[in-house]
């Protein structure tokens, strides 16, 4: 790869030079004004004359001694370099004038160098940068990642049937595939990430402050592109590798490892795979979406009929004795609405439809409060470790709703676990940043509470995990019951304005980690 030093000097090469008259004494030499060297060879006539008269002993005879002529020589000599130095200013000034004209020039021209040597940096099909700008902006960015301790991930794709497309359709079938791609990659990335042009149909994207499990979210954004030429659809294929940057790699070493993941990736199609585990996901989410907004519009009209059954079934107790036969019938009926408003609200909780008093709360004073109540109903089998961090900030939220929380989450823990184990609920604040939002849709950055709940328990697969919060799903064993529970959580932490996330694996256990938004400073702990 050619250094950028080199290619400014192949620049500055190419640009033209305005000459510049040349200056100094040098320049002009012996080319005195006329009244000038009149005067001077005037001058030295007569001292001349005046200096051989001394000599020789004649004198003038309007000088009545030699001592006069001497003393007139002298003067005219004085009167001579007096002339001399005059010029010699008038040089020096003009020197001074055409060297300031000389920097102002030279300071337009290095300007104009820069300015050219910027757009030679943009590729000028994509508007992405080209490859003389890597090395140098890539040997910065390890840099910077030593010095921070941040995560950096190199990105590599590679056009398929580029060639093909051009051949068969032309320049201009290549040049539509390129734009279409390079946009695409545009909107796909972050503002902080850095996409270059390495070749023909090669692309390098550098990831600053990035996770490796974001990569398969980006290329998922951009599988499926077609590119249209002439009202025919062009479709856009790609390989690509990845890669983490570990502590001590240089710069060719990070890029020729990038390029070896990518040669894997064309005889494997791991990436492939990858995008299709990351648009499982996505669609996941979205079906959770859709799942609970269908939710919530049959809760809202079922909690009103049962309103109608609540009324009557009270009207109907009014008006009955105590000592009815009938009246133990409709207090069953009177007792089943009640259970079905209950299961209302947790399908409006977790459809987010349910308006809830929230008021400003310390997550550490709930989970204390509640730490008797669960060691009681997990039972001695199960050893309860509850881990606060001081300083926490505050939320702002439901009570009884954080409390349904912790109650289902620890709930949901034991019945993973088949006889004895342990449950850790840890609070402490965390920030979430770009990078992770980006790998966790539905994540927004920001200062939050962590409310994290983990087991030993015996894990969730991969379809576990992708069903977890759906209502009434039966990922527990045969014979345990399957309902809202975990549902109500995923509906009161979107409500809350939060974001729940599940981390398990079959025989390792689970860890729930809710992150609660951090309330504002100047409202008052309830």
């Amino acid at each position: 790869m050619p250094e950028t030093v080199d290619q400014n000097a192949q620049i500055s090469a190419q640009m033209p030079v305005p000459e510049v008259p040349p200056s100094g004494p040098g320049a002009r030499r012996g080319a005195l004004p006329g009244w000038l060297s009149a005067a001077i060879a005037i001058l030295s006539s007569a001292i001349l004359i005046l200096l051989a008269s001394s000599i020789f002993g004649h004198t003038w005879s309007w000088f009545s001694s030699p001592a006069q002529e001497g003393m007139l020589a002298f003067a005219l000599l004085i009167l001579l370099f007096a002339c001399y130095v005059y010029y010699q200013q008038k040089i020096i000034v003009r020197i001074s004038g055409r060297l300031d004209e000389e920097k102002a020039e030279r300071t337009r021209l290095e300007s104009e160098v820069q300015t050219f040597h910027q757009m030679t940096l943009l590729d000028p099909l994509t508007g992405l940068y080209n490859r003389y700008f890597l090395e140098q902006h890539l040997t910065a960015e390890l840099a910077r990642c030593q010095r921070h301790g941040y995560p950096l991930n190199l990105l590599k794709i590679d056009l398929n049937d580029f060639r093909k497309v051009n051949s068969y359709y032309g320049p201009a079938g290549g040049d539509a595939v390129l734009k279409t791609f390079a946009e695409c990659l545009r909107r796909s990335l972050r503002n902080a990430d850095l996409s270059v042009r390495t070749g023909s149909d090669e692309f390098l994207v550098v990831l600053p402050e990035s996770a490796i499990e974001r990569v398969p979210h980006i290329l998922s954004r951009m599988s499926g592109m077609e590119a249209e030429l002439n009202g025919e659809r062009i479709p856009i294929s790609f390989a690509a590798g990845w890669i983490s940057y570990q502590s001590g790699m240089k710069t060719q070493d990070l890029i020729d490892a990038v390029d070896r993941e990518l040669l894997e990736d064309k005889q494997s199609h791991r990436s492939a795979d990858a995008i299709r585990q990351a648009q499982s996901e996505s669609r996941q989410n979205q079906a959770v979406e859709a799942l609970g907004r269908l939710a919530g519009r049959v809760a809202h009209d079922f909690n009103n009929l049962l309103g109608l059954v609540k009324g009557y079934s009270e009207l109907v107790l009014d008006s009955l004795g105590k000592d009815d036969p009938v009246r133990q019938h409709i207090l069953h009926i009177h007792d089943a609405n009640e259970r079905a408003s209950s299961l209302t609200r947790q399908l409006l909780a977790f459809s987010r439809g349910q308006e809830t008093k929230r008021e400003v709360i310390d997550l550490n004073s709930v989970v204390n409060n509640m730490e008797p109540l669960l060691r009681r109903l997990l039972g001695e089998q199960i050893e309860v470790v509850v881990a606060t961090s001081d300083d926490l900030y505050s939320i702002q939220s439901n009570r009884g709703q954080l409390e349904q929380i912790i109650l289902d989450l620890a709930v949901n823990a034991r019945e993973s676990m088949t006889q004895s184990g342990r449950i850790t609920i840890e609070t402490r604040n965390v920030e979430l940043d770009e990078a992770f939002t980006h790998w966790h849709p539905g994540a927004k950055p920001g200062e939050y509470v962590l409310l994290a709940v983990m087991d030993t328990g015996t894990g969730f697969d991969a379809e576990a995990r992708a069903h977890i919060f759906e209502p009434f799903y039966a990922s527990k064993e045969k014979g345990k019951k399957a309902g809202l529970g975990l549902a109500s959580v995923y509906g009161i932490v979107k409500q809350s304005g939060g974001y729940i996330w599940l981390d398990s694996e079959p025989g390792m256990g689970s860890r729930f980690a809710v992150y609660l938004p951090r309330a504002e400073k100047s409202v008052a702990v309830a």
